[in-house]
């Protein structure tokens, strides 16, 4: 294969990854949410090479300019390993998570929508579980079996847009407050399940 081509074929590539990303970002812009086949009529890209760049809805969205699991969040899971508090960690790892869904509440409010409508094919991404798992992971050992399921279980509901979208529509609090809020819940949550597996 010729020089010139192995260079044309990578640019190439990138050239139709980023049309397909900016055709979804398009398709969120008019309030839709983006499926691969839209994206790739959208794009004016074939729907077969559409999937083989992104194989299901879920992997485009991942990749989408606003969700793509960005250093923010692959960093969670640290906080626990950086201190002495663990308690603390979780907590910061909460208000980070918050801070992030709140600069893209309007998309992921999209897709949140999409995904409960039962004649879609609109899922979710489980990162949360993936994310609680690992700050968790310092103190696993010092909490039951049952405590330690109870703490996840928690957890979840305080990751994601749909904690944001709760206390957005159904509370007082300002928005600017809902990442202290959730944080300070999580923290509370975790000293609750560490004193009671130390009882």
């Amino acid at each position: 294969m010729p020089a010139s081509e192995r260079k044309t074929r990578p640019r190439q590539t990138e050239r139709t990854r980023r049309a397909l990303i900016a055709a979804a970002d398009e398709l969120f812009a008019e309030g839709q949410v983006p499926t691969v086949a839209a994206v790739a009529e959208r794009a004016d890209v074939g729907r077969a090479t559409a999937y083989r760049y992104f194989p299901t809805q879920e992997a485009l969205l991942l990749e989408t300019t606003f969700l793509g699991d960005s250093e923010a969040l692959r960093s969670l899971p640290e906080l626990t390993r950086e201190g002495d508090d663990p308690a603390q960690g979780v907590a910061e790892a909460v208000r980070r998570g918050a801070e992030w869904t709140l600069e893209r509440e309007a998309r992921l409010r999209m897709v949140l929508r999409a995904s409960l409508d039962p004649a879609g094919e609109t899922t979710r991404p489980a990162r949360r579980r993936g994310y609680i798992e690992a700050l968790l992971e310092p103190v696993a050992d010092q909490l039951s079996q049952a405590a330690y399921e109870r703490l996840t279980g928690a957890l979840t509901l305080l990751f994601g847009v749909d904690p944001i979208v709760s206390l957005a529509d159904n509370s007082d609090i300002p928005r600017e407050q809902i990442p202290d809020v959730l944080a300070w819940t999580a923290r509370r949550l975790v000293d609750a399940a560490l004193g009671e597996s130390a009882r």
